[in-house]
């Protein structure tokens, strides 16, 4: 498969960080697997703003009783 390198910067703490967890899939893997799940969450605001949009929004108080059930 064609990859692109890029160059990027990131926060010195933040690269620790990375570094530590990037384990055997290398930086390079582990950033990949970081900006796929990025995109995910995004699709997934998008189609909840759709949602949101064609019906109505969710009540406050059942958003927050799920989030009491969520860990944090």
């Amino acid at each position: 498969m064609p990859v692109r390198k890029w160059s990027i910067s990131v926060d010195e703490k933040l690269a620790e960080h990375v570094e530590l967890r990037a384990g055997r899939c290398g930086l390079s893997g582990f950033v990949a697997r970081a900006v796929v799940n990025e995109l995910e969450r995004d699709r997934l605001d998008d189609y909840l703003e759709t949602l949101e949009q064609e019906f109505e929004p969710v009540p406050v108080d059942l958003v927050e009783h799920y989030n009491d059930l969520w860990p944090s």
